[in-house]
């Protein structure tokens, strides 16, 4: 089955994230990392998921390496070691296809300059289009862009038994491939409503995205929506497709991405992601402290990237709403707040009402 190639309408993102909220601070016996160790990881994933490399760097050595542990330690090694050189680093030791083994190199080389280079991103997109164009060779000479060529490119991969989601994930281009999929359809309890959706889920990744290599494997996209259809992820859920943060992170965010898409048609990324993630907010409980502890930890005034900036636009509302820091308060107030301002903000996206919130 050929994908579509629609623009990405949303993207879940999988983190882990060792998140510490004062209402909902969890035991564990396992060895952690100290406090300095967690924040540096922190603001490393917000400058990551802006698309600079350099920064997230910068957060991680600021802290000692000795207060880094166990798996935030090789977070800490990989990262340094994929970003603090000369040349980029390749991971493509899992395709062993030529044509697909090229391409993915392709990917990660424009990835790596893309990320260690920001200001360039647009003469790098060029030169990936131009790479990408000369491999692929027959049938592509009339593309003369990315948007045309991807069509071409998806079919040349599907042929050699991958899947294949490109596009544009904010702020750079995309590549994810994988090898097993099955279509299943899911009820989906929202706040407004409940929604019926068509999930295809994907398996079997050799790559999960820039997002994935960037972060060195640490975290990557759980699942992104279109106006159709949601396409979930499925090792990004390691508790399993029964879990909350399935049914709440992948499901009820992105459903409510698919609701928002077909009843506001022309909403901006950041929109979506600050609906979804107040999805996220009034329905979950067992994963609370971890969406939380990413909204409060991962911001920004990059309007480019939604993922972040509408963090920045959750945290501060529910701040207003509540009277104090969303951390400070229990579940139940929460959840709480958060289902009033989505329904607030529906509210002020239908026809008569006053202007939607806006970035300033």
């Amino acid at each position: 089955m050929r994908l579509p190639l629609p623009p990405l309408l949303s993207l879940t993102l999988a983190l882990s994230l060792a998140a510490t909220t004062t209402a909902f601070a969890a035991t564990s016996v396992e060895p952690q990392s100290d406090a300095a160790a967690k924040a540096a990881i922190a603001e490393s994933t917000s400058a990551i998921l802006q698309g600079d490399s350099h920064r997230a760097i910068a957060a991680l050595e600021q802290a000692s390496a000795a207060g880094f542990v166990g798996a935030d330690a090789s977070y800490r090694d990989c990262m340094i070691e994929r970003f603090q050189r000369a040349t980029p680093a390749f991971d493509t030791e899992a395709v062993s296809e030529p044509f697909v083994r090229d391409v993915f190199r392709i990917y990660q080389e424009y990835w790596w300059h893309a990320l260690d280079n920001p200001s360039q991103r647009a003469s790098l997109e060029t030169t990936l289009f131009g790479q990408l164009r000369q491999r692929l060779d027959a049938g592509t000479r009339t593309a003369t862009d990315m948007d045309a060529l991807e069509p071409l490119l998806q079919s040349a991969l599907l042929e050699r038994g991958y899947y294949a989601q490109l596009g544009r994930t904010m702020p750079l281009r995309e590549l994810m491939l994988w090898r097993k999929q099955e279509t299943r359809y899911y009820d989906v309890d929202l706040p407004e409503g409940r929604r019926r959706a068509r999930v295809e889920l994907l398996d079997d990744f050799v790559s999960r995205g820039w997002s994935a290599y960037a972060r060195c494997g640490r975290g990557s996209a759980g699942g992104w929506a279109t106006a159709d259809m949601l396409y979930a992820v499925v090792p990004s859920y390691t508790e399993g497709l029964d879990s909350e943060a399935f049914r709440v992170v992948f499901l009820g965010h992105e459903t409510q991405h698919f609701a928002d898409q077909n009843t506001f048609p022309g909403m901006a990324s950041w929109e979506l992601e600050y609906r979804a993630k107040l999805v996220e907010l009034a329905q979950a409980r067992e994963v609370s402290a971890k969406r939380l502890g990413y909204m409060i930890t991962a911001q920004s005034e990059d309007i480019d990237s939604p993922h972040t900036y509408a963090n920045k636009r959750v945290v501060a509302d529910l701040t207003a709403r509540l009277g104090r820091a969303p951390d400070q308060v229990s579940i139940d107030e929460l959840q709480q707040a958060a289902r009033a301002q989505l329904l607030a903000d529906t509210q002020r996206r239908k026809p008569g009402a006053h202007t939607a919130t806006t970035a300033p």
